[in-house]
């Protein structure tokens, strides 16, 4: 596929045959050789996520597309070893950490739900 595949294009059925398509011809494919399919397909679009116990996602991801967003949720609950593995990722690879917070702090959500709201009500959290 030389063209890419920009949101809004595709719609529901035509994405999950793309899916169903992609999980056929990758099957034996090597995590790069997925990373590659996955940028030809979506271009400037794609990006990976991590939660950053590692960085293996992230330094794959690197070398495929460098420059690639890698986007982290920073829940205010990681360790701060897992906030540091995030920053080396930054520093050190060819990809732009992307940081998303949710609206409220722990504190605030505490404040509202009380304590450890994600143990009695994780769709809430």
């Amino acid at each position: 596929m030389t063209d890419t595949l920009l949101s809004g294009e595709l719609t529901d059925s035509e994405l999950q045959e793309l899916a169903e398509r992609a999980g056929r011809e990758l099957e034996d494919a090597s995590a790069t050789e997925i990373l590659k399919w996955a940028t030809d397909t979506f271009g400037p679009r794609f990006c990976v996520t991590s939660s950053m116990e590692d960085a293996v996602v992230a330094h794959l991801a690197s070398r495929v597309m460098p420059g690639v967003d890698v986007v982290f949720l920073d829940t205010g609950y990681h360790f701060p070893e897992t906030i540091g593995t995030r920053d080396a990722v930054d520093a050190v690879m060819d990809v732009n950490v992307i940081t998303i917070t949710p609206r409220k702090t722990v504190a605030e959500q505490d404040a509202e739900h009380g304590e450890k709201l994600h143990d009695r009500d994780p769709d809430l959290c």
